[in-house]
């Protein structure tokens, strides 16, 4: 169910990529009939939001995470304007909360390369056909590949000698390679990847990579010219020949987006508290198959807008002004956030403190901050006021690590923090990332201990 927002008459607005460049705030649109229609649905639309501004943060969050999570934007990627949309959606919730905007609008373009697969996407063993996502992915930087292979394992070609090391037989282009996870061929399955990249896979025209535990999705700003399939060991035949393959992939140049909206301080307006999350995901797998993304981050992009929504309160207003932005390009190598922080709409060294919020969907073990030792006395604070209102089981502190969008602004030297939840479930960058299994068993009491925190600041 797509929540809040008649979200066809935002596509139609904000997936035309001429006025995307500019956006001016929703409102201002200069295609004036169809603002007007908006404008109207808008009004009924607030009703409902003041009446859900008095019900539990969780339960709005659901609903921004339902509604993220949907087929509609088919997992907020570069395939059928996944990440277009979300940022649409993201911006249309940032106007409902009165959120100003710097320039032109509430949008930071910037370019990047994807590789996608918006097509065709088969994969079948002998005579089965697998399912995607669930028996198999493609990795992010394969390339597409259409024709019957013979299957040739790992061990058929490798040889090792006196001294240790491996040599390995040329393979041909009608085969793939099989290798599993556990296997000792190269030294291991890390080091033999390497080997198999190295060597063009040894002739073959790809190979399939055999996982026990799960699959995990990831997006690639380059195409390879083999394709690299990993296939969970439980749903590989041992016994099978052959694998038929038809698929299709395409490198992509996209104009992305930055959403970036802020309330303006009471007192102290020239300093800034900036509240991050990615609203990007991985996409899809073919024109059926696509990666949800509810805790990564559909969860972040709803406590980032539920914050905003409590600050643009007129009882909530903040003394120092606060920022909010939704990153894209998280997912390709935190291209978003790095394109904000070499071309900020703000003055970083006016940042009182950043925090980043991914993955922000369980917390029944607590919360893991990152940069915890780089801004000791900042962790502090926040396991004091942890303790004092017993909110979260555990305030965990991490080093410094480039694992999401604050770093490009650590590096920049703004004191920063991104916190996500511990425990509960491990869906994570794969199908099962499902609106209807993420818990936010712990969500209004983090919303409240970011809240504590933040009034801290100031």
């Amino acid at each position: 169910m797509l929540a809040f927002t008649n979200l066809k008459s935002i596509n139609k607005l904000f997936n035309r990529r001429k006025d995307f460049r500019v956006c001016p705030p929703l409102f201002e649109r200069r295609v004036r009939g169809e603002v007007l229609a908006l404008l109207i649905f808008a009004i009924a639309v607030a009703s409902v939001f003041t009446n859900n501004c008095k019900a539990q943060d969780s339960a709005y969050a659901h609903k921004i995470i339902d509604t993220l999570t949907s087929p509609y934007f088919f997992g907020r990627g570069y395939v059928n304007n996944g990440d277009t949309k979300a940022a649409a959606f993201v911006a249309d919730k940032f106007y409902e909360s009165h959120l100003s905007t710097y320039q032109h609008g509430f949008f930071q373009s910037f370019m990047m390369d994807v590789n996608t697969f918006p097509g065709k996407m088969m994969v079948k063993l002998d005579d089965k056909i697998l399912t995607t996502g669930k028996d198999y992915i493609v990795s992010a930087e394969s390339k597409g590949k259409k024709g019957k292979f013979k299957l040739l394992k790992i061990e058929s070609i490798a040889v090792q000698v006196a001294d240790g090391s491996w040599q390995y037989s040329l393979a041909d282009s009608k085969t793939i390679l099989v290798i599993d996870d556990s296997t000792k061929v190269g030294g291991g399955l890390k080091s033999l990847l390497k080997t198999v990249e190295e060597k063009n896979c040894f002739g073959a025209a790809g190979f399939i990579e055999l996982n026990s535990i799960k699959l995990t999705m990831d997006m690639s700003m380059e195409v390879k010219p083999w394709i690299h399939l990993l296939f969970l060991k439980s749903a590989f035949n041992t016994n099978a020949q052959t694998v038929t393959l038809d698929i299709q992939n395409k490198l992509v140049k996209v104009q992305s987006q930055n959403v970036v909206g802020y309330i303006q301080g009471t007192r102290k307006p020239d300093s800034m508290i900036v509240l991050t999350a990615h609203y990007d995901h991985l996409g899809g797998l073919g024109n059926a198959t696509y990666f949800p993304g509810a805790n990564d981050n559909a969860s972040g992009i709803s406590m980032l807008l539920s914050l905003a929504r409590y600050y643009s309160n007129i009882d909530h207003r903040p003394e120092y002004t606060m920022v909010f932005i939704a990153f894209g390009g998280e997912e390709v190598g935190l291209i978003g956030s790095q394109f904000f922080a070499a071309y900020p709409l703000i003055s970083l060294n006016k940042i009182r403190f950043l925090i980043n919020m991914d993955i922000m969907g369980t917390g029944e073990e607590g919360i893991k901050v990152v940069n915890a030792t780089e801004y000791k006395s900042d962790f502090d604070r926040l396991v004091k006021i942890n303790d004092e209102f017993h909110l979260m089981k555990s305030v965990q502190p991490r080093g410094k690590a480039a694992n999401s969008d604050h770093y490009p602004f650590s590096e920049k030297g703004v004191r920063c923090f991104f916190i996500y939840t511990l425990g509960g479930i491990s869906a994570y960058h794969d199908v099962y990332d499902r609106a209807e299994t993420l818990p936010l068993s712990k969500f209004n009491d983090l919303e409240k201990l970011l809240k504590l925190f933040i009034d801290s600041c100031q």
